[in-house]
Order: C-alpha cells, then sequence, then structure tokens
C-alpha cells in the first residue's frame, strides 16, 4: 500500500502545481490587459529605439552657426532623438574635416546625417555611400549635388532672396545710382552663388528700367570665412575703388566687414549702400549709426530645428517621395515678432524643402532674432 500511495500524493502535489501556475498566469493576464510580458505594457517591454543624428556645419563658433545648433538641439530634446553636433572653427574648416567626420557618423551607424557643406562635389560619393546604407541624407543652409542627398533645408527660395536684396538696393540707389559690386566668402559656396545668381537675374530683368542707374563692378569680390580676411579684403576694395555706391554682402563676415571699412574710411552715411545677409546682432551699430537701414536673413535657430524634425520624420516613414508640403512644430508659429510662418513648408521637385521667407530686420526688429548670444534669445 505505501507505493500506489506514495504516487498519488506526487500526483496530487504535481496537479496543485499547475493549477497555481495557471492562476498566477492568469492574474497577470488581467494586469497587463491581455498583453504577454514582452508586449508593450509589460516590464520587459523594449523601448523604442532612439534614433541618431549626425549633424556637420560649415563651421563653429559663429553667431550664424551657434544659432543653428541652439535651435537643432532643442528639437532633439523636443523629439527624443541624440544629436551630435561636429564641426570645426571658422578659418580650420575644410571639406575633407567635414567628409571625415560624415564617415564616422557612417561607420558608427546613425539614422541621419544633417549638413551644410562647403562645397557641392568634394564628398558626394561618401554620402552616395551613407544613403546606400540606409542612412537618410539632408543637407541644410548649403547644398551637396542633388543625387548625393535626400533633401535639402532650404532657408528660403533663392530667387526670393534675390529680388529683396536688388530690390533694395535699386531704392537706396534710386537717385544716385552707381557702381556696386557683390562681396561673397568663397567661390564653393553654393548657397552664396545662389543667392547671386537670383541677384543677377532680377538685375537684367529690370535693368532698363528699375536699375537703369545701376551698373556692376567687374568681378565679385571672395572674402573668406573668417572676420579677419573679410575686413582686409572689404577695405582694400573700397580703397582701391572709391567710385562703388552700393555693396551686397553675402555672409555674416561680410556684413560688419563692409560697416567697418566705411567707418575706418571715413565715408558718410548713405554715401555707400550697404544690402546685406548677415546676423542682425552683428549689423546694431551700423543700422545705429545710419551705414545700413536693414540686413535679411531668415531664423538660423528654425532652419536647426527644421532639419532635424525633418530629418527624424523622414527615417520614421512619416515622410513620402512626392509629398508636396511638410507640416512641422513651426507652421504657423512665429518668424518675427507679427510674421508667422505659413501652415505647410514648400516641398519643390527637386527636393526642397523651404523653411519660409526672408526677412528684412531693423533696428526696431533686431531683437526678435532667435538663439543667439544666448540660447534662449528672441524666444521670450
Amino acid at each position: 500500500m505505501k507505493q500506489p500511495f506514495s504516487k498519488f500524493f506526487a500526483t496530487a502535489m504535481v496537479l496543485a502545481l499547475m493549477v497555481s501556475v495557471f492562476a498566477a498566469c492568469s492574474a497577470k493576464s488581467a494586469d497587463t490587459g491581455g498583453q504577454s510580458s514582452t508586449g508593450a505594457s509589460g516590464t520587459n517591454a523594449p523601448s523604442e529605439k532612439k534614433l541618431k543624428i549626425g549633424m556637420v556645419p560649415k563651421f563653429t563658433g559663429v553667431d550664424y552657426f551657434i544659432a543653428v545648433e541652439n535651435g537643432a538641439k532643442k528639437a532633439a530634446a523636443d523629439l527624443g532623438v541624440q544629436l551630435d553636433w561636429q564641426g570645426d572653427p571658422s578659418g580650420q574648416e575644410s571639406a575633407a574635416k567635414q567628409q571625415a567626420y560624415i564617415q564616422t557618423f557612417i561607420d558608427k551607424g546613425y539614422d541621419a546625417i544633417l549638413v551644410s557643406a562647403l562645397d557641392e562635389k568634394s564628398y558626394a560619393d561618401t554620402l552616395k555611400q551613407a544613403r546606400s546604407k540606409g542612412i537618410k541624407v539632408v543637407t541644410w543652409d548649403a547644398d551637396v549635388q542633388q543625387d548625393a542627398r535626400d533633401y535639402f533645408i532650404n532657408q528660403v527660395e533663392n530667387s526670393g532672396i534675390g529680388s529683396t536684396l536688388m530690390s533694395n538696393m535699386g531704392k537706396e540707389l534710386a537717385d544716385k545710382g552707381g557702381k556696386v559690386v557683390i562681396v561673397s566668402s568663397d567661390p564653393n559656396a553654393s548657397n552664396q552663388n545662389a543667392w547671386i545668381k537670383a541677384i543677377q537675374d532680377d538685375y537684367n530683368a529690370k535693368k532698363s528700367s528699375d536699375y537703369s542707374k545701376i551698373t556692376f563692378f567687374d568681378k565679385i569680390i571672395y572674402a573668406g570665412n573668417n572676420q579677419a580676411d573679410a575686413d582686409k579684403a572689404v577695405a582694400a576694395l573700397l580703397t582701391q575703388n572709391p567710385d562703388i555706391t552700393g555693396i551686397f554682402a553675402l555672409s555674416t563676415m561680410a556684413v560688419p566687414a563692409a560697416g567697418k571699412a566705411l567707418t575706418d574710411l571715413k565715408k558718410p552715411a548713405g554715401s555707400v549702400a550697404i544690402q546685406g545677409l548677415g546676423v542682425p546682432i552683428t549689423a546694431k551699430d551700423n543700422m545705429q549709426s545710419g551705414l545700413m537701414k536693414s540686413v535679411v536673413l531668415w531664423q538660423p535657430y528654425d532652419l536647426g530645428y527644421l532639419a532635424v524634425e525633418f530629418a527624424s520624420k523622414l527615417k520614421k516613414g512619416e515622410i513620402k517621395k512626392g509629398d508636396t508640403s511638410f507640416k512641422s512644430s513651426l507652421s504657423g508659429k512665429t518668424q518675427l515678432k507679427d510674421v508667422k510662418y505659413a501652415d505647410a513648408h514648400k516641398i519643390l521637385p527637386d527636393g526642397q524643402v523651404i523653411l519660409g521667407m526672408p526677412i528684412v530686420y531693423t533696428i526696431d526688429t533686431l531683437d526678435g532674432f532667435k538663439g543667439y548670444p544666448d540660447a534662449d534669445s528672441g524666444l521670450k
């Protein structure tokens, strides 16, 4: 009788254990709404993979790119993505260094690479390699050749920049006319080359009417990407060509360089018209002294924000090929003072995504510039 009793006891114990396990599983299922422990509500549920974005500016340490960086970092914080900003100080930058940063992002398996290109072609093959690995390539501020990237976040449509600058110059020189000159930074700067063409196109379309009293200096002046070089180049230009009556200053270095040269040469306010593309804070002294009436730009802070948000949503599949518009967190929000962004950003057939319209900053509105000198400047 001893053996049958032992078997009976063992069987009973197994049955009891099975019942308790079943009950525990049923309770667990009720607590988790019917999902297993590996689902979204379970304690062992895998979290969504955090996107890694690498961002390469033309150079660092200057007002414009500081504002872009602050906007990009704000977008990364809002979206919960990892953002790594890699670049070299103004004067130490090169396309080869940009290529090295891009290659590092590729090797580390980043999800998207955002670059403001020093030139269009130098590392196109490297960007194509990134795309072949499924990495999204988005340029911003300055583009590369079209087949090397997915999209280009353009601050404004180039024709808008050209017509705004040329129109303002025409108004300032309406009575006296004269010779005007374009000062750019580098012959390989794709964004500035596009603006130069837009200025020239607007001039050629109206040179027998609105701009009949204006002629152009016979060459474009390339003043470099650091302030000391720009100061020397513009000073030499105006010293050697005292008949110049207007300057198109197309970089953040060229704007203060033009003001400094006119001041040093004791040129009276109004004798030389300056139409500049630059950070308004750097033009404040020139506006207060009367050397400049305004400066044209956009919000670099918002450019950085849009680039990161667009790349993030592109990687997640929320942007489809053929889309003609993109609604961002900036859409419908303040651009400057009472001016707001459109309800959506235009996407052009060639992959350009347009931030917004150009902004004409005056002495009364320059405090609305976002992200410089402090991260929260212009945001309060």
